[in-house]
Order: C-alpha cells, then sequence, then structure tokens
C-alpha cells in the first residue's frame, strides 16, 4: 500500500462517517481547512454528493470525499 492509500485509510478509520464542515481542521490535524474547502466547492471542484445538509450546517460526507481529496494528494 502507497502512502496516499495509507493516509486515506487511516482517515477513513478515524473520521465519523458524516462530519461538520467547521470540524474538518479539528478532526484532521488541520490538513484541511473549512474555508479552503468551501472556496473549492464553490467553484464546483468537489462533487456536491460529498456534502449534505443538516438545516443551515453543511455536513461532509467522508467516503466521497476522502475519494476526491485522495485526487488532489501527490507523493512527496
Amino acid at each position: 500500500m502507497d502512502t496516499i492509500e495509507r493516509v486515506i485509510e487511516e482517515l477513513r478509520a478515524a473520521l465519523p462517517p458524516v462530519l461538520a464542515g467547521q470540524s474538518l481542521a479539528e478532526l484532521t490535524g488541520n490538513a484541511m481547512h473549512w474555508p479552503t474547502v468551501q472556496n473549492a466547492r464553490s467553484r464546483r471542484e468537489i462533487p456536491e454528493e460529498c456534502f449534505v445538509y443538516a438545516g443551515r450546517k453543511v455536513l461532509i460526507v467522508r467516503d466521497p470525499f476522502l475519494a476526491w481529496w485522495k485526487t488532489t494528494l501527490r507523493a512527496a
């Protein structure tokens, strides 16, 4: 298993299936920041299936979001 795949699997094991967007930085050790995700989302760079709403709160659906995020990573 390569490094990127290992990182994705570790995040999949650590993150809940659905998480509040505002908790993203805290839950990922500051690897991802909600304002940056919101900017990419507004530019339609992230598939809509990665998000659901609870009232006005935007929630992230873990598995599709990690599948998208994996495409943005590259090995060192």
